[in-house]
């Protein structure tokens, strides 16, 4: 893999590569037919004094957001941009003129077994013999096994996602490259054992320093840039058995 790469990560984009991984919408939930144990993890932010949606960062203005209006974040570029959804329009604000919520504690009920399998046996499907899926509201990566209708969970993990001011993406998407380590010079922060998800967003150990001593150990609440954190341990396991193209849903 090109190393220019490795610093195109975490919702911040050091260097434009013509590479990018396409969003694949394998199931299309809808509201009416999500169970309850599901909670969606969007995250929700006003705009006090009214905002204007630009079609790129630095470029066209194309909308105007009033004051009062909420807009849903879905990514951002460096906490200082935020590309959002107002009503049917989606687009670029800048950073002070949202009024991010404070995150919330993780969800500590915990899912048993059946119930993860028997959702993921009637709604999922993926091209490896893994499926992927990231509750973000319990702060938990369930690794499924087998087919559709024979998925049953090989691994349950404690994960890290974004916290709501650079938030984790919420869909589908699918498995890509991935390496051993990598180090951002401008974040003064580095990962072992990543793989990627979608574009800047990747699965990865805790954060660590240039020496590969780990910075910040925490795990089970929102905490990241935007990442997918595991222990090293987990991030190794995750690396060396997830393969290319499988399906991944982040919720």
């Amino acid at each position: 893999m090109n190393k220019k790469m490795l610093f195109f990560c975490c919702g911040t984009f050091f260097i434009i590569t013509a590479a990018a991984v396409a969003v694949f919408n394998i199931v299309k939930i809808h509201a009416e037919e999500t169970p309850s144990f599901i909670k969606s993890s969007a995250v929700f932010a006003s705009v006090p004094r009214g905002a204007v949606m630009y079609e790129s960062i630095d470029g066209k203005a194309i909308n105007m957001i009033v004051s009062g209006n909420k807009v849903e974040i879905l990514k951002d570029r460096g906490t200082k941009w935020y590309y959002v959804r107002a009503g049917n329009r989606m687009g670029w604000v800048k950073a002070q003129t949202l009024d991010i919520p404070r995150d919330r504690p993780a969800d500590t009920s915990v899912l048993s077994n059946n119930i993860i399998e028997d959702y993921a046996n009637n709604n999922i499907a993926s091209e490896t013999r893994h499926f992927v899926w990231v509750d973000i509201d319990r702060q938990r990566i369930y690794v499924l096994k087998g087919e559709k209708g024979n998925w049953k969970l090989e691994k349950c993990i404690v994960c890290t996602t974004g916290a709501n001011k650079s938030p984790t993406t919420r869909g589908h998407f699918k498995i890509s490259d991935r390496g051993t380590w990598f180090y951002s010079e401008r974040l003064g922060s580095g990962a072992m054992y990543w793989v990627r998800f979608n574009d800047s967003y990747l699965f990865h150990s805790v954060a660590m320093d240039r020496n590969k001593n780990v910075t910040d150990p925490t795990l089970g609440q929102k905490h990241s840039s935007g990442c997918v954190r595991m222990s090293v341990e987990n991030a190794k396991w995750f690396y060396e058995n997830i393969e290319e193209k499988t399906s991944v849903w982040i919720c």
